[in-house]
């Protein structure tokens, strides 16, 4: 007996490109942030292993010292180059109906968050932001991890703009729909 099976596609969802899409990097201002606070870990990491072979020298020969001492050094050069290079990748993208952000280079990610579903949103500065005239926008949605995203580095005018922005579309979406705004 043949069965023919048959499971044809209900929906044709229209997925967007997004290779058209035309994004802003973030402040270049951030960089000097994120630098900074690489610094004050390459600091500290230097600081307890130094400290650790002070307290706890375990006959370590001279071989195994140089190993540790370059194995450091390779690590931290490792960890300014990625930001480095990485930092061209942090872009972001405000348009009528979602947010986009992007980051990465060894491997390239790309959120985008609708704003219909948006739970809150929230703009920081920290004191070195302050300082440099940067914010951040949070924004945090119901689901699942991944779909909250924050970004870094924006001048303040634009992270207040983004923010009134996307919470007057969601007013708008809300009042709209019927319920309160």
């Amino acid at each position: 007996m043949e069965q023919n099976f048959q499971n044809p596609q209900i929906l044709d969802f229209e997925i967007p490109d997004f290779s058209d899409l035309k994004l802003t990097s973030v402040s270049p201002k951030y960089l000097r942030i994120i630098l900074f606070n690489l610094g004050l870990f390459s600091v500290f990491l230097i600081g307890a292993v130094s400290t650790a072979f002070y307290f706890f020298y375990f006959n370590l020969s001279l071989i195994q010292v140089w190993a540790i001492v370059i194995g450091i050094f390779l690590m931290i050069v490792f960890l300014f180059l990625n930001t480095l290079i990485g930092f061209k990748f942090r872009k972001y993208a405000v348009r009528e109906k979602d947010l986009v952000y992007q980051y990465g280079w060894l491997k390239r990610s790309v959120i985008i968050v609708p704003f219909n579903r948006i739970q809150h949103i929230k703009v920081e500065q920290g004191w070195f932001s302050k300082i440099l005239g940067l914010k951040s926008v949070s924004v945090f949605t119901a689901g699942v991890s991944g779909g909250d995203v924050t970004v870094n580095g924006l001048p303040e005018d634009i992270a207040e703009g983004i923010n009134h922005h996307i919470r007057g579309t969601i007013s708008k979406e809300k009042t709209d729909d019927g319920g309160e705004a």
